[in-house]
């Protein structure tokens, strides 16, 4: 069985330790505390700057170094220097020096020493075993047993030292040191110890002087816990054969040593010998089977029955059936839920027989079995059911509804495993995928994820995405086993049903189990005396009452308590010793007299001061939580005196442990922390340990671990992570890949077999061999014995597979891999648990040491035991006692424990238990009492045996006496009432305070659908509705000092639901848990969520001003105890013909149900069905004595409407109203209710001064003002208005006249039409007439004139400041690469950008698909321009036509019938006909201006434009300049081609009419025009869309040069600090941290080395428009014709050879020099670094040495310069120059370095001299920075001419990379008009697109621009390059 919850726990990470980054720079001396060198180091002492510490690990304070702290580094360092040094035998002198040095510095509790220390001891560089081995392998002779027990004893004390013990930072170290103590199983350390012994008795014998008896105790105590320790972290020493002999010699020297019995040393002795004794016996299998002891032939076992029970020993049921509870898992296995055997349940009854004879060891399993059987007992009876219907019935998995009766479970068919995965702050998970809910479906997104109730309240991810819900979960077993089960069904995708439990918590019960199992094999039970004690029969000496002494670390002769901390005033000193009687009359009453505490609580104070494991019983009310206050107090004062540790304060719930620790609080203590993420207080949020700890300075060694623990599970994490997807891959894919390494490992002679090379070195091509025979393609015959169909087995088909694998069926093959798959999941999922495992046991830092208190739940004391074990907790403290199981009081025993105190009542509430027949309240569960506390047990006593003293409180100040009778005349007679609760006021608004109304009406069945069975009664849910409304409308109470008590949830979820509509319902956690457990959905809470609050739209009822919607807890009487409330209102339920009372028939549940009121107390039940339980018979007696049963009250819920409508009687209320004088018209109700009821009589009050009545309806109303309207009120204005309220006209300056009149805008002298009452000339006012002002962008501003004239300095508009408003209206301007217009909102000054309308190229063949800015492909397709006169043209498509125009019209027919009027091979328009087309009134002939219908189509035909536009073909070819491609003669006849490979058409042509542009795929006529302009526009955008791409790269470039600028000197500094030449040595991780970073700058060069690279690829020669025109252009002319193939030999001439620019390949060539550039200087200075430093040969710098990289740059480089000058661009060249020279300086000086290539380093100097020297001659032409590339020239030419040993300085680089940035120049822009340098570089200009000045080209620096509007000689308009 698997259990699988929800997984939405957060796991904080701290910050990695370690130095690193910026921390390199910090002094390592001063950040440990110390340094010697002062200001004089080298090394920074600033703190601040160090990032070694992460968020979450804060950087610790320095702490100020003091001559003691630098004495104390001093002694350290020196004891230190003893452990470099061997040992040698027989000195004596060393071995005391280092073991009383260690000792020394222990105890100055320094806690960076302290944790140094052990790790120094452990370091194999030092000696520290050696000493470890050398002093005990010393033998003592003749007298030298005084000095080697002189030497052991430092040596012990060091060992067991708490520092070393209890610091979980150093547990790692000091378990290596016990282990290396210890030896194998013991062998070292028991024949060390034995000696001891000796020697410590014969040293004895020797001398008795006192400072031996001293070391004597101290040896002892050291030497004792040394051993437990020993056995504690080596269990398999237990098994050594000295052990026991070992053990009774140091039993045996307190009694031969003459030690005082009453002694500490004597008692800890005592309890050690009894703890390992116990250990010795489990070891070695004392395991007795139950035989009945006789004394004297009489029997002595007392049995509950006269019938034997029958014992049936453990082993056999199941496989998870033990004998050893160690053994027995917490879950149960599949084999013990399928299994029908009766489980063993022993009792808890110690006279019964049990298999084990030690008494604790019994206790310890019997509480062990119950528990574990208390939560899955029911559990596994349902699974194992559901297990076997399954087995019968497969189809129940995908049943959505399982029941397993009354276990609750929610069940989601069709599961599967999507994927596990590891993390290693979350661990090992499973992410498990199911379909949605019907219910769910069907809400929307929204709903779906703010539902409360779905799917039990679980956070599942309620995705839409094909109605999936996805959860994470995770193994609640962690076993290999289970592990592979998930593994494999992920890997299968196997379906299942996934099964949810909600009530099973594995939380609430894994820990306490697990620890019972760790103190069953550590055979630990603190106060085993007082827990079980000895029966009285078996020894006569015993007392009916157990005498207990006082705790441990009390018991010296000079130990006192102080009780200064509870005086009532300062009066003196008042200090109790433990030696004193705890009824001691004196001390009690002085005691009582100088402290707040009564009688009782003083008795009780005393006896838990002086009894080490103390009972004090608290009935209801008598302050036990004052006293557990006080007690702390106490406690604390002597914290530091009994070196108490932090006082630790356990409860069962939450809500307990909050309550107590807010107690505490209250009183000052503030050193408190909480444990868990539970708690429900604001006041203890800041005291969490998940917060505390964050704050928690670490120590270098807690840092260093905290790293190296980081380290490894990140390691760790990577690992399991690749084995994960290993396993999937091979399931999913069972190819070559995945199975050849297995074969390999495991079956070398078939992996033979797959290979692709045969023995002949043959290889086979395609598929993989093994891909092929997988599926059956190479099958051969099979086998003559294969005509059988018996399968073969797998080590059959294996060893045919050995032989000849091609031999098996395609079966077999199957099989064959299949097991294959099987045996890799294997291996690969044991190799995962194994990493899972190893990450899991890593610990988490927690620091508790220095707090005071503790707070802690048993569930999570036993959680964290392994924490707090190391805490040194002496005393511990339980609240609520008595509903604490007995497991989880044992597991709260902490190994340290020296004090327990238990506060509670057991007559109140018992501990809860889940299977009723576990409890003593049934007859089955009388012989396990499960639910039966520690607490109760001992206290009340068992037959035969003594019970423990109790300590009662007595006094009780909540009741008032008639409800404190109740439970006095029953349970507590000694209880009495202190005199606050004799004057405790009535209740008002009732008869009595105390009242049982008694009803017969019955209650509702069992809820049977729930899983829980529950009970309600609606009438008593009407009339609880009623009766608390009823008090509320008293006024005397508020709603939150009234609670309602049920003993069941049914009617609990009931009452919420009718009392949520007027109140606040408060529930406690543990209710909601209840609720939610029992199945409760509470349909009217999801609903209400659902919609929008709508009572603001109805007036509040007058009672609703008295808050009644306030807090109103109700809660369930279980759940209630410690609570109190003024008034109690009971719903008891039970009203039935079987007189069946359920819950409350317990006294427990009835006493708590008693006292919870103060002031009044009302029940509603069926007295007959309750009556016949004698405690509740009792409590009518009383009550009916008083009148104080039955049904007088009211006898209906209704009766409260009717009787007291507004709380009070029928009668009509008699008082005056004081706000108006009329008489109340409401019933008679309560005084706070008078002061609020409004009156409802008309208002007779006159308004002042004008006299109307008041309008309003009722008197209650405010009158407010007069709104009488007036009519004719004359305004200042002289204007009149009707309609004005009255009490505006009493100020008719306030009035505002709404006339609308002419005012002049005073300011900016506009006349304008506004309303009388607006003042133009005040401030606010803003003139509304429009801004007639233009923006600098052309168009009008959008402003009003008051908007955009400002007021001036002066504070007027004098001199006013104009701000007009942003352009709101569209650019338009025209795109520079295309014939669209911006379609942005206007952006004057900024670019337009690129042009993302479609591409409008197109031709006959197809159309371009892309943005219009990028560049598309010219169409290389043959052109369809032809008709029957000309020919056809051979040119592609996209190029200018060869073929002549025919000027004949058009032979073809339209559809009409009629002739084409169109010109001869053009497209046929059929609406264009010239008789029936109706468009003879279109204009068409331009130049004598005729319509259609008056020219004649045979002599003028028509030509069509895209646009719709027609005109005849000779107005069009004019307009054309088709004179200008063509030749033409006198007729108008085209008789050949004009030469145009020098100029083009300037533009394309437009239509006349529309000026849209004549595209060629409209009309073909002007093709030979239109295309070189197209080819041109393509350039154009492929250079525009160049540039921007470009411009990305070279920002990249530039981030990435600063990026390695800013961690350059890290890394320098990390590898040139003075300790690196040892560090990397002996520090993997350091070296590994410094190639990590090496490799990571390599991969961000590598990635944008890559861009560049494939941008070059992108924009290269061959993939320009032209480029690729050109060359299809040529192969039409050489592939056509023979005879057109003359007539084309000039056609190379039509498209020119080369790219018109070339400067955006030159641009990306470079960058990519650039980038080589920048990490070829940041290589060189690396190598640098490493060749300075020693021990770095196992750093290697990522891509190569950076000196053979920088031959391929020289040779790039020395290309692309001479390219440069050879295309006229010398910026480019010039800056290639510098790259050049920077990167020949650093060569130089590594060759010099190295001594390597010094031959050649000369050559590339001279080259670069040579090209700097040409570079500054080409400075002087004008380009762009050719002055700061000037400055960068000389600069690297001076440095040139140094030597290479001589220091560059920072300046100087400076200098240079200011000038090594090639800008984007002219080369494009996207608007505005292009040119030409002289040396044909287009560039543009923006603006009207006209020169206005002179400049010079950005490329070569010939003059460009010009002054007004014309342009210098050489530059030409680049027509052909705009649209």
């Amino acid at each position: 069985m698997y259990s699988f919850f929800p997984s939405s726990w957060l796991f904080w990470r701290g910050g990695r330790g370690g130095r690193g980054g910026a921390g390199n720079n910090i002094c390592r001396n001063f950040r440990t505390g110390y340094c010697s060198f002062g200001g004089g180091c080298r090394f920074s002492h600033d703190l601040t700057s160090s990032i070694e510490h992460g968020p979450s690990s804060p950087v610790r304070e320095h702490v100020e170094i003091t001559p003691k702290r630098a004495q104390a580094r001093a002694d350290y360092n020196s004891w230190k220097r003893l452990l470099k040094v061997p040992p040698t035998q027989n000195d004596t002198q060393t071995m005391e020096g280092l073991w009383s040095g260690a000792l020394a510095i222990l105890e100055e509790e320094d806690r960076d020493w302290t944790q140094m220390l052990p790790r120094d001891l452990d370091d194999d560089e030092y000696y520290g075993r050696q000493h470890i081995q050398t002093l005990m392998s010393m033998v003592a002779h003749d007298n030298g047993c005084r000095e080697f027990v002189d030497l052991a004893h430092p040596f012990l004390l060091v060992i067991t030292h708490p520092a070393l013990l209890h610091c979980l930072s150093v547990d790692t170290f000091v378990g290596n040191l016990y282990n290396y103590i210890s030896g194998s199983n013991g062998t070292r350390a028991f024949p060390f110890f034995k000696r001891l012994s000796t020697s410590l008795v014969e040293a004895h014998i020797e001398s008795c002087k006192v400072s031996l008896i001293i070391t004597l105790a101290g040896t002892l105590i050291a030497m004792s816990t040394a051993i437990c320790e020993v056995l504690r972290r080596e269990p398999r020493a237990t098994f050594h054969d000295d052990l026991p002999d070992l053990v009774d010699s140091l039993e045996n020297i307190p009694e031969i040593t003459n030690l005082d019995n009453r002694s500490t040393t004597f008692q800890i002795i005592a309890n050690r010998v009894a703890e390992l004794r116990a250990m010795i016996a489990r070891a070695k299998g004392l395991l007795d089977h139950p035989e009945e002891r006789r004394v004297g032939g009489v029997s002595t076992t007392v049995v509950a029955s006269t019938y034997p029970r029958e014992i049936a020993l453990p082993g056999d049921r199941h496989d998870n059936d033990r004998m050893d509870i160690t053994k027995i898992k917490i879950l149960p296995t599949g084999d013990e839920i399928r299994s029908n055997r009766v489980e063993f349940l022993p009792s808890t009854n110690p006279d019964q027989p049990h298999f084990l004879t030690d008494p604790a060891g019994r206790h310890l399993d019997t509480h062990f079995r119950l528990l574990r059987h208390d939560i899955f007992g029911v559990l596994k009876e349902a699974l194992g059911g559901l297990l076997t219907a399954i087995d019968n019935d497969p189809t129940l998995l995908s049943n959505p509804k399982l029941n397993l009766g009354d276990v609750r479970i929610y069940s989601y068919p069709d599961a599967q495993i999507r994927f596990v995965s590891y993390d290693h702050r979350r661990g090992f998970e499973a992410q498990i995928s199911f379909p949605q809910l019907p219910s769910l479906r069907r809400m929307p997104p929204a709903e779906r994820r703010t539902c409360e109730k779905c799917i039990a309240g679980k956070d599942f991810n309620l995705s839409s995405e094909n109605h999936q819900s996805t959860i994470a979960a995770k193994l609640a077993t962690f076993n290999q086993v289970d592990m592979e089960s998930v593994i494999e069904s992920s890997c299968r995708n196997t379906r299942g049903a996934l099964i949810e439990f909600p009530g099973v918590l594995l939380a609430t019960f894994v820990p306490i189990l697990e620890n019972l199992q760790n103190m069953q094999q550590q055979s630990r039970l603190p106060f085993r005396q007082w827990i079980l004690p000895e029966r009285i029969g078996a020894n006569r000496n015993i007392s009916p009452v157990l005498d207990i002494p006082p705790p441990l670390y009390a018991r010296g002769t000079q130990f006192t308590f102080s009780l200064n901390a509870i005086l009532k005033n300062s009066d003196g000193d008042l200090n109790l010793s433990p030696n004193t009687p705890i009824d001691d009359p004196a001390t009690i009453d002085e005691l009582e007299a100088r402290t707040s505490l009564d009688r009782g609580q003083c008795r009780a104070l005393v006896a838990a001061l002086f009894r080490e494991f103390a009972y004090i019983q608290g009935p209801p009310g008598t302050g036990k939580s004052y006293l557990g206050v006080h007690l702390m107090r106490v406690l604390l004062s002597c914290k530091s005196e009994a070196s108490l540790g932090p006082i630790i304060v356990v409860c069962y719930t939450n809500h307990a442990l909050d309550q107590f620790l807010e107690h505490l609080a209250a009183v000052g203590i503030e050193k408190i922390i909480r444990i868990g993420g539970r708690s429900q207080s604001t006041v203890l949020e800041g005291k969490n340990l998940s917060i505390v700890s964050q704050d928690e300075a670490k120590t270098g060694t807690e840092q260093y671990l905290l790293a190296t623990t980081y380290t490894s599970l990140e390691e760790v994490e990577k690992s399991i992570s690749k084995q994960l997807r290993f396993l999937h891959s091979a399931q999913k894919r069972p190819e070559w890949a995945n199975l050849k390494r297995h074969l390999a490992k495991g079956y070398s002679r078939i992996h033979a077999q797959f290979a692709r090379v045969d023995e002949d070195g043959f290889k086979t091509m395609g598929k993989d061999p093994f891909d092929v025979w997988v599926r059956g393609r190479l099958q051969v015959e099979p086998k003559e014995s294969d005509d059988t169909d018996f399968p073969l087995s797998v080590r059959e088909l294996l060893q045919v597979a050995a032989q000849n694998v091609h031999r098996l069926l395609l079966r077999d093959r199957h099989w064959l891999v299949e097991y294959w798959l099987q045996e890799m999941r294997e291996d690969g999922t044991n190799e995962v648990f194994e990493l899972v495992k190893s990450a899991e046991g890593l610990c988490k830092l927690l620091v508790l040491q220095t707090a005071d208190v503790i707070g802690v739940t048993t569930t999570g004391l036993a959680k964290k035991i392994a924490t707090l074990r190391h805490v040194r907790c002496k005393v511990v403290i339980c609240e609520e006692a008595g509903e604490v199981m007995e497991p989880h009081m044992l597991s709260a025993l902490l190994p340290s424990v020296e004090h327990f105190i238990q506060i509670g009542d057991h007559q109140q509430l018992r501990a809860k238990v889940t299977n009723h027949n576990l409890s003593l309240e049934s007859k089955q569960g009388a012989q396990y009492q499960l639910d039966r506390s520690q607490f109760e047990r001992p206290s009340v006593g068992e037959p035969g045996r003594p019970r423990l003293p109790v300590a009662q409180l007595d006094v009780q100040r909540r009741m008032r006496p008639e409800i404190s009778a109740l439970i006095r005349e029953t349970i507590y007679p000694g209880l009495v009432d202190h005199e606050i609760t004799k004057g405790l006021p009535d209740v008002v608004g009732m008869r009595r305070n105390v009242f049982w109304l008694d009803h017969n009406n019955v209650e509702e069945g069992a809820i049977q659908d729930m899983h829980q069975k529950s009970h309600s009664n609606l009438w008593e849910v009407e009339f609880t509705y009623a009766l608390v409304r009823h008090i509320v409308r008293q006024g005397a109470y508020k709603s939150s000092e009234i609670a309602v008590l049920t003993p069941y949830t049914g009617q609990l979820q009931k009452l919420r639901s009718k009392m949520r509509n007027e109140f606040e319902i408060v529930l406690s956690e543990r209710d909601e848990e209840v609720l939610a457990k029992d199945g409760f959905v509470d349909e009217e809470i999801f609903k209400e969520s659902q919609q929008v609050g709508s009572q603001s739209k109805f007036e509040k009822r007058p009672l609703e001003r008295k808050k009644l919607a306030d807090l109103l807890g109700i809660a369930t009487v279980d759940n209630f105890q410690g609570e109190e409330a003024k008034i109690i209102i009971m719903s008891l339920v039970r009203s039935n013909k079987d007189q069946k009372v359920g819950f409350l028939r317990t006294t427990n549940r009835i006493n708590v149900l008693l006292s919870r009121a103060q002031h009044g107390m009302y029940l509603i039940g069926n007295t007959d069905t309750y009556s016949n339980i004698p405690m509740w018979a009792k409590v009518l007696g009383m009550l009916g004595a008083t009148d104080s049963v039955g049904k007088a009250l009211v006898r209906q819920p209704d009766d409260f409407a009717r009787l007291s409508p507004e709380g009070g009687y029928q009668l009509a209320c008699d008082r005056r109203l004081s706000r108006c004088g009329h008489r109340c018209q409401a019933r008679c109700h309560s005084e706070s209710m008078h002061q609020v009821f409004p009156c409802p009589q008309p208002c007779q009050r006159l308004h002042r001064p004008c006299g109307h009545g008041c309008k309003k309806a009722t008197c209650g109303e405010d009158c407010g003002v007069c709104l009488v309207p007036l009519d004719n009120v004359l305004l200042p204005c002289s204007h009149s208005k009707d309609g004005v309220p009255c009490h505006q006209s009493q100020d008719t300056h306030q009035i505002k006249c709404v006339v609308v009149v002419e005012k002049r805008v005073p300011d900016c002298g506009h006349v304008i039409q506004t309303q009388c009452w607006r003042d133009v000339a005040s401030e606010t006012f803003s003139c509304p007439v429009s801004c007639e002002a233009n923006l600098p962008c052309g168009h009008r501003c959008p402003g009003s004139c008051g908007h955009c004239r400002k007021k001036g300095a002066d504070n007027n508009l004098t001199s006013p400041s104009i701000e007009h408003r942003r352009c709101t209206k569209v650019c338009g301007r025209r795109f520079a690469t295309c014939n669209h217009n911006c379609q942005k909102l206007c952006h004057d000054g900024i670019s337009c950008g690129l042009c993302l309308s479609p591409c409008e190229v197109r031709c006959a063949h197809s159309r371009c698909t892309l943005r219009c800015y990028e560049p598309c492909a010219p169409c290389i397709e043959s052109c369809t321009w032809s008709c029957e006169h000309r020919g056809n043209c051979s040119m592609p498509c996209a190029a200018p036509c060869v073929r002549l125009p025919c000027n004949g019209r058009c032979t073809k027919s339209l559809p009409c019938e009629h002739q084409c009027s169109g010109v001869c091979g053009e497209e046929c328009h059929k609406d264009y006909c010239h008789a029936c087309s109706g468009k003879g009134d279109a204009r068409v002939d331009l130049i004598e201006m005729k319509t259609y219908e008056e020219i004649n189509p045979d002599d003028t035909p028509i030509v069509v434009l895209g646009c719709g536009h027609f005109f005849t073909a000779e107005t069009l070819d004019g307009l054309m300049g088709m004179g200008e491609v063509y030749a033409i003669d006198g007729s108008g006849e085209f008789t050949g081609l004009k030469d145009v490979s020098a100029e083009l058409a300037l533009a394309i042509p437009r239509c006349p009419d529309c000026q849209c542009p004549v595209r060629q795929h409209a009309t073909q006529r002007y093709n030979r025009m239109i295309n070189r302009a197209v080819i041109d526009e393509m350039t154009k955008r492929f250079l525009v869309s160049g540039q921007d791409e470009l411009r990305v790269l070279e920002q990249q470039t530039q981030e990435l040069e600063k990026s390695l600028e800013t961690n350059h000197e890290e890394i320098i500094d990390s590898i040139s600090l003075p300790a690196m030449s040892w560090t990397i040595g002996r520090n993997p991780a350091k070296a590994s941290k410094i190639e990590r970073d090496l490799n990571e700058r390599q991969d961000k060069f590598k990635k944008l080395h890559k861009a560049i690279q494939f941008f070059c690829q992108k924009f290269a020669d061959r993939h320009q428009p032209a480029q690729k025109l050109y060359d299809a252009t040529v192969h039409a002319a050489r592939h056509g014709p023979v005879n057109e193939l003359m007539a084309n030999l000039s056609l190379i001439d039509i498209v020119p050879a080369a790219p018109r620019d070339r400067r955006v390949t030159y641009r990306a060539k470079i960058a990519l020099i650039r980038v080589e550039h920048v990490v070829l200087v940041d290589k060189f200075s690396i190598a640098q670094a490493l060749r300075a430093t020693t021990s770095t040969a196992s750093i290697k710098i990522p891509g190569g040495n950076p000196s053979q990289l920088a031959k391929p740059f020289f040779q790039t480089c020395k290309e692309f310069i001479d390219e440069c000058f050879a295309e006229n661009l010398p910026r480019l060249g010039n800056e290639a120059s510098l790259y050049y020279a920077g990167i020949v300086r650093s060569y130089d000086l590594y060759c010099h370095s190295t001594k390597v290539d010094l031959d050649k380093a000369p050559a590339y100097m001279n080259i670069a001299r040579i090209g700097l020297e040409k570079a500054a001659e080409t400075c002087a032409r004008g380009f762009e920075n050719a002055r700061e590339l000037l400055k960068a020239v000389d600069e690297s030419i001076k440095l040139l001419r140094k030597e290479w040993y001589e220091e560059v300085n920072a300046e100087e680089i400076t200098a240079i990379k200011l000038a090594m940035v090639s800008g984007s120049g002219g080369i494009a822009t996207h608007s505005g008009h292009w040119y030409n340098c002289a040396n044909g570089h287009p560039f543009a200009i923006g603006e009207c697109g006209m020169p206005m000045e002179r400049a010079r080209c950005p490329e070569c620096g010939a003059p460009v621009g010009g002054q007004n509007h014309e342009a210098v000689e050489g530059v030409t308009r680049a027509l052909n390059m705009e649209a």
